[in-house]
């Protein structure tokens, strides 16, 4: 009979297999060892460790529970609720990392689990109480934590502190824990942009840059995760019932839609293909089936993207376009699609993508003029007074920066009977906005918060404004749209990357160079004089309800498609 075999004997077995990234040899010497130790609560957390790396999340869950059976430890409370994070079970995931706070006080990984899930439900003071004692208690030195406290400031418009968070931030740079879309939205350089999106990208992929024969009718996919209401879904709803079907097969691969919207859609697309209920394996074997030419990412790197069904089988050529205003990091995308306004040519060594421009503006619109409909509010309805000059911003918070409120506040202030109408996004930011304009002399008043409203409301009302100030390091872009289409000018500054540039691309495009501004001070005299010569004011809206050549193509669903067409034509041939 052989001696049973030691603990430590095991431990050094199972560290050995995990150094060489065996997982699954590790995982059976863990159940070897478990026969003789079922009582280890270590080993079982090693289990679901092992379990978690591997994407097996149910036997993680159930490996850390046993664990916690055995023996009431920090750790697997934090482990577990890392767990219900991922499942969206964030008040479970809060309850978990606060016992594991009332074990250890100064347990940092608890406190960032705890902030995370309180960021999640919209608890920003929560949130910034704990991810801001994390970056303390750690001494600032762990990026997740300054990643997650960023965010929060932002969203809740807190910009006390901001920029020094930031400049430690910028020590991190490349390290691969911040997502591109922060950095998009707090720095306009495209250089800090493309180092973080590069290092966001984990999956070593190398395109096959071989000639490929396309089919004789070009297959054409879109893949797309926002046929709801969402901007993107809003903006390119109208598009597919353009396409020229003789000469392109058009399949949209989606998820996360609603009803509705698909139904909207796919009469107009060769095929709708639903990819909800498959997993990324699945999801992606699906779409190599179909032979496709070209496949148009729509979504890329925002929330609920699926980027990883993405790989060299998916289509001969590989498209970014629409979702995500900056280089992916990835060499998946072969092409994205922009303009001459967002990326200039000497920004190409800041983007894997190779740049495929649209001849006007990159961005497309429903085609609908939506002035022309009659305006059905009015702005006692909004809390608006009747003899005003309404400055409006719809941009979402974090969008919104300490510069830029400050410019709106001197605008305020050196003007009579104007008044700042901002989207309600939460409470703290409507107070922290309030505190700032109080701070400066500004009546809070004079500055009004629209609630969130269902779209058709919201561009009946948005009629109601009479110039729509831009934000500075990421600009309106659907919002922007919005604007014009209703004829209601945009002031903008244009900055130095795709994100900032975007109102200056939509306003070339409208014939409105004219509202594009290079620095605050002229930003902020082009809206003072907007407000004081109200001749000049009207000459700009009319100018946004003439039938010009400049509005005439905006407006020219056809013409944008056509043009779009000619560009996946040039890369098929």
């Amino acid at each position: 009979m052989s001696a049973k075999k030691l603990l430590d004997d095991y431990v050094t077995d199972i560290q050995l297999q995990l150094s060489e990234g065996n997982f699954d040899l590790a995982l059976k010497e863990i159940q070897n060892a478990l026969i003789s130790y079922p009582t280890n609560s270590k080993l079982y957390i090693n289990g679901g460790n092992i379990y978690k790396i591997l994407g097996d999340i149910d036997n993680a869950e159930l490996y850390f529970t046993k664990a916690l059976s055995i023996h009431k430890s920090k750790e697997v409370l934090n482990n577990l609720s890392v767990i219900h994070i991922e499942r969206r079970n964030y008040d479970q995931a809060i309850s978990l990392a606060r016992e594991a706070i009332e074990i250890d006080p100064a347990y940092v990984d608890a406190m960032y689990n705890l902030a995370l899930s309180q960021d999640s439900l919209g608890n920003y003071d929560e949130a910034e109480k704990y991810s801001s004692k994390a970056c303390s208690l750690n001494d600032y030195k762990d990026s997740r934590y300054l990643v997650l406290l960023i965010r929060i400031l932002q969203n809740t418009c807190n910009w006390k502190d901001i920029d020094e968070i930031s400049k430690i931030l910028d020590q991190h740079v490349g390290d691969g824990v911040e997502h591109p879309f922060l950095s998009i939205s707090r720095t306009d350089s495209e250089e800090v942009n493309f180092k973080v999106a590069c290092s966001w990208e984990k999956r070593d992929i190398q395109r096959d840059n071989d000639a490929k024969k396309f089919n004789k009718k070009i297959k054409l996919g879109y893949l797309c995760g926002e046929f709801r209401n969402h901007p993107t879904y809003h903006l390119i709803k109208n598009l597919f019932k353009h396409h020229d079907q003789s000469n392109f097969e058009v399949y949209i691969f989606s998820y996360n839609h609603n009803d509705a919207e698909k139904e909207y859609i796919e009469d107009n697309v060769y095929k709708f293909v639903n990819i909800n209920d498959l997993d990324n394996e699945k999801a992606s074997e699906l779409i190599k089936g179909y032979d496709l030419d070209i496949l148009i990412d729509l979504a890329i790197l925002i929330t609920n993207n699926r980027q990883d069904i993405i790989n060299n089988d998916s289509a001969k050529k590989i498209i970014s376009y629409l979702g995500y205003p900056g280089s992916s990091g990835s060499k998946i995308y072969d092409y994205i699609l922009t303009d001459q306004i967002v990326t200039p040519i000497s920004q190409q060594k800041y983007y894997t993508e190779k740049f495929l421009y649209m001849p006007r503006t990159y961005q497309v619109n429903d085609g609908e003029r939506i002035y022309l409909n009659k305006k059905l509010t009015n702005k006692k309805d909004h809390g608006l007074p009747e003899k005003s000059i309404i400055l409006s911003c719809f941009n979402q918070s974090f969008k919104i920066d300490n510069l830029m409120l400050n410019c709106w506040i001197d605008i305020l202030n050196e003007t009579q009977d104007t008044y700042l109408w901002l989207l309600e996004d939460n409470e703290i930011s409507k107070n922290n906005i309030y505190s700032y304009a109080e701070k400066s002399g500004i009546d809070s008043n004079r500055i009004i918060f629209a609630p969130r409203v269902n779209r058709s409301d919201h561009l009946d009302r948005l009629k109601l404004s009479d110039i729509t100030l831009d934000t500075r390091i990421y600009n309106g872009h659907t919002t922007t749209t919005d604007s014009v289409q209703c004829a209601i000018p945009v002031v903008t500054l244009m900055g130095n990357h795709f994100a900032s540039r975007v109102s200056s691309s939509i306003l070339q495009a409208v014939g409105l160079d004219e509202l594009i501004t290079e620095n605050i001070s002229d930003y902020k005299s082009l809206v003072i004089k907007l407000t004081k010569d109200s001749t000049y004011l009207d000459e700009i809206k009319n100018k946004l309800r003439e039938e010009n050549q400049y509005l005439k193509d905006f407006y020219d669903l056809k013409k944008f498609t056509k043009e779009l067409e000619n560009n996946l034509n040039k890369i098929a041939n």
